[in-house]
């Protein structure tokens, strides 16, 4: 990714930003208009998802029933089950902190590129993807 000020880094944000986006993500054309909006969604997706599994690792520990009637979720493959949620909680803490960044640097650059716009400059619109088609 081009680092924030060089030429290139809102283009090089958005592709990094839509690869750790749902898919789905890249058919929203307000996301390809407003990339800082993109990096607070991903902020909030990541958020969510670190405080799932965090609650699913209480859970797998036998912190918190799973089913709300006392009894934790337990099954035989606990271990290796845990081990996969700490490292998808190490990895989304980790992408968090970079997101933050990134939504930052987004934030700033938008605010120059909307201050230039209103001085003469023409705004670039990069071309969004066709909508997928519907399935089942």
């Amino acid at each position: 990714m081009c680092p924030p000020g060089a030429p290139g880094f809102v283009q090089s944000a958005k592709a990094w930003l839509f690869d750790l986006a749902p898919a789905r993500w890249r058919y929203e054309e307000a996301l390809h208009t407003h990339p800082a909006e993109l990096a607070t969604m991903i902020r909030l997706h990541l958020e969510a998802e670190i405080t799932a599994v965090q609650t699913r690792l209480r859970t797998l520990r036998g912190g918190a029933p799973a089913d709300g009637g006392g009894t934790p979720a337990v099954t035989p493959a606990v271990p290796e089950a845990c081990a996969v949620y700490a490292r998808e909680h190490a990895w989304a803490c980790a992408m968090l902190d970079q997101v933050r960044l990134i939504e930052d640097a987004l934030i700033t650059a938008c605010r120059a590129a909307a201050g230039r716009r209103r001085a003469g400059g023409a705004p670039r619109r990069a071309a969004v993807p066709a909508p997928r088609p519907a399935t089942g």
